[in-house]
C-alpha cells in the first residue's frame, strides 16, 4: 500500500458572489468581466508566494507557504477587487469572497485533498461579499500585523465539518450600497522584521547566553515601536546560523528587514556585530562593530542592547520612510528577593551579585522572584549602626589597671611574704588571659 503524502499548507478558497445569476443574465460579459478580473488578481498570488490549484469556474483553490502571504494576497485581491468594481453597476459586479485555514492535507500530484481543504471552503461560503473569513489558526499566527482589520466571529458550526471552528471575519468599510471596501489601518503602514539569533563567534560556549539574551531582549525592545511587526523570539530562533539568506526569510515569513549578529573575540573583551538588510535586495542599510570589556554577564547585555537599539530605530525610521523619533527609554530591570535580578521582558537589565552571574555563566537561568512595578525603586536596607571600637591604648590600660588591682588586693589579703608575692605573680598572667577571652566574646556579641 502506498504511502499517503501529507503537509501542513495555507489553503485559500475564493468565489464569486451570485455567479449563476450572473451568468443568467448575461453569460458573454460575465465570462469576459471574469476573464479580465483574473488577468489582474492573478498575478497578486504569485507575488506571494501562492500556487493556483485548480479553477471551478468561478471558485478558486490556492496554496500558499505561510498564513502571512496568503492573507496578504487575499486582501490585495479584495482591495483590487474594490477599486475595479468601483464604476460597474451593482447588478453587474463580480465580487469575490475568500476563506483562509491553516491546515494539514493529501498531496495527489499537484492536487491537494482533506478536511483542511474542506474547512477553507466553507469558510468561504459564510465570508461576507467582499470579504475574508479566517480560521483561528490563521488569525493566530497574523494577528499581530493586521489584527484591528478582523473582527471575532466565535464558534461557528460549518456544514460536514465535526467540530465548530473559532472564525474571524473581516472588516468592511461603507455601506451595503456602495462597492466592498476592506477597512484599512489608519496608523499607515506596517513596518515588519526579525532579529535573527546573533551567533556566538567567540569559541566559548558560556557566551551563549549572551548572544540569546541580546537577541531576546532586542526583538522586545523593537517591538515597541508604534505599528511594528517583529518576528517573536520563539519563531526567529529556528533561523539559527552565520550563513542565512536573508531574502528567503524574508519571502517565508513577509517580513522587509533583517537584523543580524555576531560576537567575536577581541583584545580584553568581545566584538559585536551587526547588519541591518532590506530583505527584498539583501541590501545592507546600516553596519556597525564595537568593542565591550569582558564583565558582568548582565552588565555586557545591557551595553550591547543600549548602544544598538538607538541606531536601529534609527535607520528603520528612516528606511520605512517615516518621520524621526527618538528612540524610546529601554525598560529597566527588576531588583529581586535573595539577591538576584529579575530582567522585565522588554527591559535592559542591571547588573546582579555574584550569586546570580554564577548561574548565569554555568548556562543556568537567573533565580526568578515575585513581579514587582518596572518602576519601583528599591530602596537598599539602612545600615545598622556599629559602635566603634575602642583604641588600643585605651584597652590595654584597662586590663593593666585590673590586673594591678587584682594584684594589689592580693598582696593586702595575703601579706608581703615571699612565697606570696610568686604566687600571686604567677596567676597574674592567667587573670589577663582570662580578660582577653572574655573582651573577645564581647565583642563577637557585639557585631
Amino acid at each position: 500500500m502506498a504511502t499517503v503524502q501529507r503537509r501542513l499548507s495555507v489553503i485559500v478558497c475564493a468565489d464569486v458572489v451570485g455567479y449563476s445569476r450572473l451568468m443568467g443574465t448575461d453569460e458573454v460579459g460575465t465570462l469576459t468581466s471574469l476573464k479580465a478580473h483574473r488577468e489582474a488578481t492573478d498575478p497578486l498570488f504569485a507575488e506571494e508566494g501562492g500556487r493556483i490549484v485548480k479553477t471551478t469556474g468561478d471558485g478558486l483553490l490556492l496554496e500558499f507557504p505561510s498564513a502571512f502571504h496568503a492573507v496578504r494576497a487575499s486582501l490585495s485581491m479584495q482591495r483590487l477587487m474594490a477599486e475595479r468594481n468601483a464604476d460597474v453597476p451593482p447588478e453587474k459586479r463580480l465580487v469575490w469572497r475568500m476563506g483562509v485555514h491553516l491546515g494539514d492535507v493529501i498531496v495527489e500530484g499537484n492536487d491537494i485533498f482533506g478536511d483542511g481543504v474542506n474547512i477553507a471552503a466553507r469558510l468561504q461560503e459564510i465570508a461576507q461579499p467582499g470579504g475574508i473569513c479566517l480560521s483561528q489558526a490563521v488569525h493566530a499566527t497574523i494577528h499581530k500585523n493586521i489584527d484591528a482589520l478582523f473582527a471575532d466571529g466565535g464558534n461557528v458550526a460549518l456544514k460536514n465539518i465535526a467540530q465548530p471552528v473559532h472564525v474571524y471575519n473581516l472588516a468592511l468599510a461603507g455601506s451595503p450600497s456602495e462597492p466592498p471596501r476592506p477597512a484599512m489601518p489608519q496608523t499607515g503602514p506596517l513596518m515588519s522584521l526579525i532579529v535573527l539569533p546573533f551567533v556566538n563567534l567567540s569559541g566559548d560556549a558560556r557566551q551563549d547566553y549572551l548572544v540569546d539574551s541580546v537577541t531576546d531582549h532586542m526583538t522586545a525592545e523593537l517591538g515597541r515601536i508604534e505599528n511594528s511587526f517583529v518576528v517573536n523570539h520563539a519563531t526567529a530562533t529556528a533561523y539559527r546560523g552565520d550563513a542565512l539568506d536573508v531574502t528567503e526569510i524574508g519571502r517565508e515569513l513577509g517580513v522587509r528587514y533583517a537584523i543580524k549578529g555576531s560576537i567575536r573575540p577581541a583584545s580584553g573583551g568581545l566584538r559585536a556585530n551587526t547588519q541591518l538588510i532590506d530583505t527584498a535586495n539583501g541590501q545592507h542599510l546600516w553596519i556597525d562593530r564595537f568593542d565591550i570589556a569582558f564583565g558582568e554577564p548582565f552588565a555586557m547585555q545591557h551595553d550591547i542592547v543600549n548602544r544598538l537599539i538607538p541606531p536601529l530605530h534609527t535607520h528603520l525610521l528612516g528606511a520605512s520612510g517615516r518621520a524621526p523619533q527618538s528612540a524610546p527609554a529601554p525598560r529597566a530591570a527588576r531588583p529581586a528577593q535573595g539577591g538576584a535580578t529579575v530582567v522585565h521582558p522588554r527591559g535592559i537589565p542591571a547588573p546582579v551579585d555574584a550569586r546570580a552571574a554564577a548561574h548565569i555563566i554555568a548556562g543556568q537561568p537567573a533565580m526568578r522572584a515575585a513581579p514587582a512595578s518596572p518602576r519601583a525603586v528599591v530602596a537598599p536596607p539602612p545600615a545598622v549602626p556599629r559602635r566603634p571600637p575602642m583604641g588600643f591604648t585605651a584597652r590595654t590600660a584597662i586590663k593593666l589597671a585590673i590586673v594591678a588591682a587584682i594584684g594589689v588586693a592580693a598582696v593586702t589579703i595575703l601579706g608581703a611574704e615571699r612565697n606570696a608575692i610568686v604566687e600571686i605573680v604567677s596567676w597574674m598572667p592567667i587573670t589577663a588571659g582570662a580578660l582577653q577571652i572574655i573582651g573577645n566574646l564581647a565583642r563577637g556579641r557585639e557585631a
